[in-house]
């Protein structure tokens, strides 16, 4: 396990283990999974050697969880459902916090974790290696199965674990860069 890949000579080092046989964990300060391979190749680790060494990108958020006790339906107006981007088939299910003295009328007990998963595939892989922008990469992992964070928080969603609110304001830098 290594702490954090803060440097060229970590990230090095790291790659070298994996490229030997070693499983590697580390982390790193991305926004999503895919700027886990930029920010490997903005360290100075050469494209080749990330779609080599690593096989897969986790990024993740965490979102408080709705109070069980007092967790209501939620009304939200269509403009926002649509500008948030939630699947409209769905809006029935959403859930809004309210308070109550068991979670100290906060509306939300406890956090889970929303997580997207960039598995390195061989189209992945070789669009690395060719130095392809960002922004094709994102698009070869959604078409490879990559499912993004919002994604993921809308699950949570529906199933009344966490609100459209928290899913919104953990995932929104994701978001903003996307557009850029």
């Amino acid at each position: 396990m290594v702490g954090e890949m803060r440097d060229f000579e970590t990230a090095e080092i790291a790659i070298r283990a994996a490229l030997t046989g070693h499983l590697v964990f580390s982390t790193l300060h991305t926004n999503d999974a895919i700027g886990g391979i930029t920010r490997l190749v903005d360290m100075g680790v050469q494209p080749f050697l990330v779609s080599s060494a690593v096989r897969a990108f986790l990024a993740q958020r965490l979102v408080r969880v709705l109070c069980p006790s007092c967790k209501r339906p939620a009304d939200h107006p269509e403009t926002f459902i649509r500008d948030v981007g939630f699947p409209s088939d769905l809006v029935n299910k959403i859930c809004k916090p309210v308070g109550c003295e068991s979670c100290r009328h906060t509306g939300y007990r406890g956090r889970l974790a929303l997580f997207e998963i960039c598995v390195l595939t061989p189209a992945l892989q070789e669009m690395i290696n060719q130095g392809k922008p960002v922004e094709m990469l994102r698009a070869r992992a959604l078409q490879d199965g990559m499912i993004p964070l919002r994604e993921d928080g809308w699950k949570r969603v529906a199933a009344g674990l966490t609100s459209i609110e928290e899913v919104v304001r953990v995932t929104s830098a994701d978001l903003n860069l996307q557009d850029e």
